[in-house]
């Protein structure tokens, strides 16, 4: 069944050539044809919003004051705020943004499509302390250099006891590489030099690879997170999974649970975590 955003708006024949012309010059030696395809489907469709509001709507509440960084084409904050939620994004492509703009004035002329979606990057966000209930984090921390400053920013835009919510690749899994779709060894240690020799040994292009991906791992984002006094939470049921004494007898209950949520070879980094 079509979802409301999918009803309100599709993309016509030569929209989506623009989309993935635009996909296959960005992602050229990158992606393949069929995760163009995918990405149309996913990101620029509503397969991976859907997701997102499946797992945050049974826990955040209506009107929460939510950003999505790295929103990309902008399907999230649509889908968040036809929800009722207060739905806003940062993304660094103006193509994306632009064409998030374009469909949010169309399925929701009301918005101030401007306002909602805005170019620039997270790092240089400009908002009051505390003013968002929920910052996301889908498939994006693997693009940002800096992790402990882009962490810390989203800390301090967030109210306390607000949460974040990240899924992204774990590089210390093996797993195929979540870009390339190519083998990967799960030695995020491995300088970028021999990385990069490994891809064009099998004839891949790199310099999306040097320029866009860092290598994030689980224990790294949980690191960072608890740097900064974050409780790691069960992205389904936000159950703490914190590794303290008082949270023992969730521990010994769960015991699977937790290893599957620290084990750091797990598949992806995917988790919420409250600000204290």
């Amino acid at each position: 069944m079509a979802t409301v955003e999918e009803q309100s708006f599709s993309l016509s024949s030569s929209e989506r050539e623009s989309v993935a012309a635009y996909l296959q010059s960005m992602y050229a030696g990158v992606f393949t044809d069929t995760a163009i395809e995918a990405h149309l489907d996913n990101h620029v469709g509503f397969a991976a919003s859907d997701y997102a509001l499946a797992v945050m709507s049974p826990h955040v509440k209506r009107g929460s004051r939510l950003l999505d960084v790295g929103a990309g084409f902008g399907s999230c904050v649509l889908a968040a705020r036809e929800r009722g939620f207060d739905a806003y994004g940062i993304e660094t492509a103006s193509f994306e943004v632009e064409f998030a703009r374009r469909r949010l004035r169309v399925v929701r002329p009301q918005d101030d499509a401007e306002d909602i979606y805005q170019l620039g990057s997270f790092l240089e966000f400009s908002a009051p302390a505390a003013s968002f209930d929920v910052v996301t984090f889908w498939n994006v921390l693997e693009h940002i250099e800096d992790l402990d400053k882009t962490l810390s920013v989203a800390h301090h835009l967030l109210r306390k006891g607000g949460l974040i919510y990240v899924v992204c690749p774990n590089y210390f899994a093996w797993r195929l590489e979540a870009h390339y779709h190519v083998p990967w060894k799960p030695n995020p240690l491995l300088p970028r030099e021999k990385a990069v020799a490994y891809l064009k040994s099998l004839g891949r292009d790199p310099t999306f690879f040097e320029t866009s991906i860092f290598r994030r791992t689980n224990w790294e984002v949980l690191g960072a997170l608890g740097r900064l006094g974050f409780v790691p939470r069960d992205i389904g049921t936000l159950r703490s999974m914190a590794p303290s004494l008082a949270n023992l007898p969730s521990v010994l209950r769960r015991p699977v649970a937790f290893w599957q949520f620290y084990n750091p070879f797990r598949h992806s980094v995917v988790l919420a975590a409250s600000k204290n």
